[in-house]
């Protein structure tokens, strides 16, 4: 029956899936990583997860070639847990696993190729543009509202204090207003943004 242990004489184990199941992995992972010989099957196919979880964690984080010696039948010594080797004192964490060390880097590496390709098109698409030609842009629309601002209460002072209507004075005021957004407009279509 599937996920009991398959009992004979000398050798006990678990199905294919069932050692799938119990690892939390795809049965095809499992069938893999036989195939792959990071984990040896008992001689009736089953297998014995203590021994599988063992060889799948030391074939699989040292670089994925298997250990021949480890993978080789155990039955004549006691299963205990594994002893890992002995750390040299200088090896840090990051150090004592090339392997995983390599692959960082290279995620690390890909992921800011990513970026960047993505900023290239994004530039080339015309979503953004340089952060220089931003500020040029930036000073250029603050000078033009600035100096229509500035320049607003010197133009309209003389003829506000010359009207009584509030109607008209407010005329005069959209009007100039108006004028200070259309030098703006001007100024980005002009700039191709």
């Amino acid at each position: 029956m599937e996920g009991e242990r398959i009992e004979g004489p000398a050798v006990t184990g678990v199905s294919i899936r069932a050692y799938a199941r119990m690892r939390g992995c795809s049965e095809s992972a499992v069938r893999k990583a036989i195939a792959s010989k990071r984990i040896k099957p008992e001689s009736d196919g089953s297998i014995d997860p203590e021994r599988a979880d063992h060889e799948w964690e030391t074939n699989t984080l040292s670089g994925g070639t298997p250990n021949r010696a480890q993978t080789a039948p155990r039955s004549s010594q006691p299963r205990t847990s594994p002893q890992p080797p002995p750390a040299m004192p200088q090896q840090a964490g990051a150090m004592s696993d090339p392997v995983g060390q390599y692959l960082r880097s290279r995620a690390v590496n890909e992921t800011f190729k990513a970026k960047i390709s993505q900023l290239e098109y994004e530039e080339r698409s015309r979503k953004l543009i340089p952060a220089a030609r931003a500020s040029e842009y930036a000073a250029t629309f603050s000078a033009i509202v600035k100096d229509a601002l500035l320049s607003m209460p010197d133009r309209l002072a003389p003829m506000l204090a010359a009207v009584n209507d509030e109607k008209a004075i407010h005329r005069m005021l959209a009007a100039e207003v108006t004028a200070v957004l259309r030098k703006v407009n001007k100024a980005v279509a002009d700039s191709g943004l």
